[in-house]
């Protein structure tokens, strides 16, 4: 399905809607990180917990604990951990450690992180033949810093329980959590949308898993992989569209930990994707046996849906999904749901239910999206239904995201003119005409001025009115296309 701006002159610059979860390509963002998203809601005094400096909104803080010793030779490992990290080269400036000198009250430790900001923390033991790292991740309340406009990749991250890793590591070979130490810095650049280098350091963190685990340990550490899988996934799909890599990331992921509901659902969007949309179907049906209620399954189906033309049963799905998301109130929750209404707008464009589309697009705008893409849709549907006013706010506030495209310009220029305002019209189709006229392939300047002249064809027909005026403008881009 494509991202469409609702607008002839959008012909040029459409997006493909990221599939819910990257069905469209893009809700992903909504589903995957549940392997990573994780809100903590506890209650508790950290009253014996040593004070710490509280992270800063800028700030990745990482807490790594002195690790008790039960046998063989002394070496703190907990402290080498955080002098290994501190030391490494290129770490961003957000990423901080502290240290604990001591071992806290593990109950604490959820609340603590809550209350201070703190992303991960990281507690060991160690005896003379293994160590044990047991490692808290908190995710934000927010999505990953995205570059561009998020277009529902929430579709890939799940709100789940507060996550505990328990990871393994052998005694007697240099740097044993080296692979740890790769895997925090990963996270860190990943929570702050710089993929290249979270890629370059999950995969690193991948080679420097011990090559011999003890039985008793692979469960533990296969959830680990599983969630470094994961994350490899979602920078290869949603972020990189390199949908084959991404579907051998999250098949691997789903091999290692095959209750992974975030595994499933971005392996689902892969083969979506990568042109098998039945098995997609097949796994979210499947996934919905022991997941009825997550939200996330329903959204996706719904996009399939839609691509196989069962439109009254995507409907069914949306609803579904704002059902289930309208009764959270976590602010990842509220972006996800942003995001369904936007997505079941459009699904109502495309039947011809204006009314309903706009009533969509509003309230994923009350709920916080103010992207040019929500923006857009929601100026031209206002405009098909004569909310002339509605329609100039939201397609100029559009146009001013977005000043480097001129669909946007043109769009803006014409609700203008629609609401009477013939001066300011004026004045937005000579800047998006010198918009146009600044790039420098002539097929696609010609399709720029070729939809803006069809748009100004059609409000002519609507508003008579408006002639004099239209084919004054109209003669400017003819002038201007040469």
């Amino acid at each position: 399905m494509k991202k469409i701006l609702l607008s002839r002159t959008a012909v040029l610059q459409e997006n493909k809607v990221r599939w819910g979860f990257v069905f469209a390509g893009g809700l992903l963002s909504l589903l995957l990180l549940g392997v990573s998203v994780f809100l903590i809601r506890r209650a508790l005094t950290p009253s014996s917990i040593e004070t710490l400096t509280p992270a800063r909104p800028d700030e990745y803080v990482v807490v790594i604990s002195s690790f008790s010793h039960h046998g063989g030779e002394k070496d703190d490992f907990g402290i080498a951990l955080k002098n290994d990290l501190d030391a490494m080269s290129g770490v961003p400036s957000y990423f901080r450690t502290d240290l604990w000198t001591r071992t806290p009250d593990l109950a604490q430790i959820p609340n603590l992180m809550q209350h201070s900001g703190i992303r991960i923390v990281v507690i060991g033991d160690y005896d003379k033949t293994a160590i044990d790292s047991w490692v808290y991740v908190a995710s934000p309340s927010s999505l990953p810093t995205q570059t561009g406009v998020d277009v529902g990749r929430l579709v890939m991250f799940l709100n789940a329980k507060p996550r505990l890793f328990h990871l393994y590591a052998p005694r007697g070979v240099g740097h044993p959590l080296q692979y740890l130490q790769y895997w925090l810095v990963g996270q860190a650049y990943f929570w702050q949308g710089d993929y290249g280098n979270a890629e370059a350091a999950l995969r690193l963190a991948l080679r420097l898993i011990p090559a011999q685990i003890p039985v008793d340990r692979r469960t533990d550490m296969d959830h680990y992989l599983a969630a470094v899988l994961w994350t490899l996934g979602y920078i290869a799909g949603p972020e990189h569209g390199d949908w084959q890599q991404a579907k051998h990331y999250f098949y691997q992921s789903q091999k290692f930990d095959a209750t992974s509901l975030p595994a499933r659902l971005g392996l689902a969007a892969s083969l979506s994707q990568t042109g098998a949309p039945e098995k997609a179907l097949d796994l979210l049906k499947t996934s919905l046996r022991t997941h009825p209620d997550a939200w996330q399954l329903y959204f996706a189906l719904a996009q399939i849906r839609m691509q196989q033309g069962r439109m009254e049963d995507a409907l069914t799905m949306f609803d579904r999904a704002v059902d289930l998301l309208s009764s959270r109130q976590t602010i990842i929750d509220q972006q996800a749901l942003a995001d369904v209404y936007f997505n079941r707008g459009y699904f109502y464009f495309q039947q011809g239910d204006l009314k309903n589309a706009l009533a969509d697009y509003r309230q994923a705008q009350s709920l916080g999206r103010n992207d040019s893409y929500l923006l857009s849709n929601l100026g031209w549907t206002a405009y098909l239904l004569e909310d002339y006013d509605s329609a100039v706010t939201a397609s100029s506030k559009a146009a001013a995201l977005e000043p480097g495209r001129p669909d946007m310009a043109f769009n803006k220029a014409l609700l203008m003119l629609a609401a009477g305002d013939t001066q300011n019209a004026r004045d937005a189709y000579t800047e998006a005409i010198h918009l146009t006229l600044g790039i420098d392939d002539v097929l696609t300047r010609s399709a720029y001025f070729g939809a803006a002249y069809q748009d100004l064809q059609a409000l002519e027909r609507k508003r008579p009115d408006l002639k004099s005026v239209i084919d004054e403008v109209i003669t400017q881009i003819d002038v201007a296309n040469g």
